[in-house]
């Protein structure tokens, strides 16, 4: 259950960053390195894979692909989050360079491949040093840490969208507003107006809080007796039912494909394929 609460809160963390010109300023904010969005394109492990749970946050090719930037965000930082990004990076490359290009990864011919650039972004509790590297073997990784914390950006500009991505993170998960509120606050403190003014932003992001929201409830709630009566037992095949169509949409809503979708809710909820062709023809 741990494990879907946290994919579920990163969406909104991917919902705004994929998207070249606020990827842009999330980089040059990490790097203080400026980059036209017009020469860069967001990259997304999430509906190229058979594996619904092995997906990237935000990533970008140049143009040329002589560099491939990941961007991670965790809830706490930690070095084998290098090892997993190194996972997406071979993926990525392989999806978006070696298949694009047609190179042969099993020809003699040498292959062009970017390089890569690995950055953490954490926001929330726990230190890392800056420059993070993971020794394996003779293999060396590096990337780079930076808090995103509200209190401890050193960008206040309120139409940076990092700024704007943590002062929600801050309303919502430390100073306990509803995701309505929290952006109603975004608002009239003039926080990315142009993004969190669009109706359909507002309506993502209250599917993604809220569906966090009841996934946690259900983790607490596990291990409590079931099926006392059969009153109950009722209301819990409702609420899967809806639990379900839930994430159909929230997963659709991110673009993901019904192969993937398929994937993560056989995981999930242990659907039979009549199950599953049943939701997914709603």
């Amino acid at each position: 259950m741990a494990q879907n609460i946290r994919n579920i809160r990163d969406t909104g963390f991917t919902f705004m960053f994929n998207d070249e010109m606020y990827m842009s300023q999330l980089y040059n904010y990490i790097t203080d390195i400026k980059v036209d969005p017009s020469q860069i394109r967001c990259v997304k492990l999430t509906d190229r894979l058979t594996q619904p749970r092995f997906y990237n946050d935000v990533a970008y090719l140049t143009d040329d692909n002589q560099l491939l930037v990941m961007i991670d965000q965790q809830s706490t930082p930690s070095k084998s989050m290098l090892f997993r990004m190194m996972e997406y990076y071979a993926a990525l490359v392989s999806e978006f360079v070696i298949k694009e290009e047609d190179q042969n990864k099993y020809g003699t011919k040498e292959m062009q491949i970017p390089k890569a650039e690995l950055h953490i972004v954490f926001n929330g509790k726990g230190s890392m040093e800056a420059n993070p590297k993971l020794d394996l073997g003779d293999i060396q990784i590096k990337g780079s840490v930076t808090n995103i914390h509200f209190k401890n950006l050193t960008c206040h500009d309120r139409n940076h969208p990092l700024v704007a991505y943590a002062k929600l993170i801050e309303l919502t998960k430390e100073l306990g507003f509803t995701i309505n509120d929290a952006i109603d606050q975004l608002l009239i403190e003039g926080y990315l107006v142009e993004f969190f003014g669009r109706r359909e932003i507002r309506d993502m992001y209250v599917e993604i809080f809220s569906y966090d929201q009841q996934l946690r409830a259900e983790g607490h709630a596990e291990g409590r007796a079931e099926g006392r009566v059969e009153g109950h037992a009722e209301g819990r095949a409702e609420e899967r039912s809806e639990n379900i169509e839930k994430t159909i949409r929230i997963m659709r809503n991110v673009k993901l494909n019904d192969d993937v979708i398929a994937q993560n809710l056989k995981s999930e909820f242990q659907l039979s394929e009549e199950e599953l062709e049943e939701y997914l023809t709603k």
